[in-house]
């Protein structure tokens, strides 16, 4: 019996690790110096997707359209990196 409340316990602390981190959405290539990301669900928020659209630019970028559900559990973010002259 101990032996299973301890795989219990086991399990139980892996899937809350699993939560707090979750599968981050990649950011996908649309045309030149564009790209999009979605950072939905709990795990992620609108800055997760701020955040990864910073990294992929290397600093500034446009937004170009935010979407999000009415219960803010899907969230779209279409962004252009800024070119250095």
């Amino acid at each position: 019996m101990k032996i299973f409340f301890y795989f219990l316990a086991a399990s139980l602390l892996v899937g809350c690790n699993q939560l707090l981190h979750g599968e981050l959405q990649p950011v996908r290539f649309v045309k030149k110096n564009t790209y999009m990301t979605n950072c939905g669900g709990a795990v992620e928020t609108w800055s997760t997707c701020n955040d990864k659209a910073r990294k992929t630019c290397q600093g500034d970028y446009m937004i170009i359209r935010e979407d999000q559900n009415s219960t803010g559990t899907s969230r779209e973010l279409i962004f252009e990196c800024k070119t250095k002259l």
